[in-house]
């Protein structure tokens, strides 16, 4: 399968939603965060590990059957997990959605699909599920590869405006849930589909030219209430977060001191936010500090001729262990110089 095209559909639709800065990343079941944890999303910097699971993937582990990306997830756990509620049942949800999609994407197209399904045969029963479960999983994970293969088909079509994206909307709900059951079609799906709904209707009363201002406001306040408070108040500590970092941008820019970035901060998010961004900054300039350190000093490894290969590898991993102690930092450091050429 053409991943690419089937990524269209889906993205077509998302980006809809990223273009809006009302659109949120997948929702929580508990209160939001304080905004002295939302605002450090000014420094999220690329991770190295991609999930919650706990399971890593061990490259030549012979329990489990090979597919052909493992290599280049080594160092990641595995993202998302299956999960079962207190009765013993499968939980429906996006980590299980996310979970899949992490094996999907081991596999680099349908001809190695069977293999796929070995493979997580050999994951499920690795992580001692009931046997019930593991069928379940295995059920669900063929009806979700024929329901991305139907939307690949769906993906070639062309849409132009908000009506045909709202078409398209639909149409997606419903192959959903004609190829997964409405029940893991709205665990998978749900919250995502009602939220790119909402972002819809949002750009109609935007696009609106026959309302008036006051009008305008009052149906994208009655359109907010169908969003969980949660969404809404992130979506506003989102925004602060967004154009409080454009600021501090531009101010560095122009030369501003440290003092005028720790007023602008202290203004939108107080001072225990301040304080935390500030510890931040410095843990930020220590690290850049030693990628660079790390970087000039590989750089005189690669170019010693004098060194054999074996004794090239086995110096670059001295370095490392040296510059960062730490075995989280190494797999970053490892995850750079695979897929982003040490760009940081």
């Amino acid at each position: 399968m053409n991943h690419k095209r089937f990524a269209g559909l889906a993205g077509l639709l998302l980006v809809c939603g990223a273009a809006g800065w009302w659109l949120m990343p997948a929702p929580v079941t508990t209160a939001p965060e304080p905004v002295s944890s939302v605002v450090e999303q000014e420094y999220q910097q690329p991770a190295a590990t991609a999930g919650s699971s706990g399971t890593a993937l061990v490259p030549g582990n012979v329990n489990h059957p090979a597919l052909p990306r493992d290599e280049r997830v080594s160092d990641i756990e595995v993202d998302g997990q299956v999960r079962l509620d207190m009765n013993g049942n499968l939980v429906l949800d996006r980590q299980l959605r996310r979970y899949l999609d992490f094996f999907i994407g081991l596999t680099g197209g349908a001809s190695h699909y069977e293999t796929l399904k070995a493979r997580l045969a050999s994951e499920l029963k690795a992580q001692d599920l009931p046997p019930e479960i593991q069928r379940q999983v295995l059920a669900i994970l063929d009806d979700y590869l024929s329901y991305r293969k139907a939307a690949e088909a769906m993906a070639s079509n062309e849409h132009h405006s908000v009506d045909d994206v709202r078409q398209a909307l639909g149409q997606i709900h419903d192959l959903r849930r004609e190829h997964l059951g409405p029940d893991v079609a709205e665990g998978f799906f749900g919250e995502e589909e009602r939220r790119l709904q909402v972002m819809l209707d949002r750009q109609k009363i935007l696009n609106d030219e026959s309302l008036t201002d006051s009008e305008r406001d009052r149906a994208l306040a009655q359109l907010d209430q169908l969003l969980p408070e949660y969404s809404v108040e992130l979506r506003r500590r989102s925004r602060t977060v967004v154009e409080t970092a454009m600021q501090v941008q531009q101010l560095r820019e122009q030369g501003a001191s440290e003092a005028e970035v720790r007023e602008l901060r202290l203004q939108a998010y107080g001072a225990e936010a301040t304080e935390r961004l500030a510890r931040l900054d410095q843990q930020r300039n220590q690290w850049q500090n030693r990628l660079g350190e790390y970087r000039q000093q590989k750089a005189l490894i690669d170019n010693n001729e004098g060194l054999a290969p074996a004794d090239r590898q086995a110096a670059v991993e001295a370095l490392r262990e040296r510059i960062f102690t730490e075995e989280h930092e190494r797999r970053r450091i490892r995850a750079l110089e695979r897929t982003a050429g040490m760009d940081s």
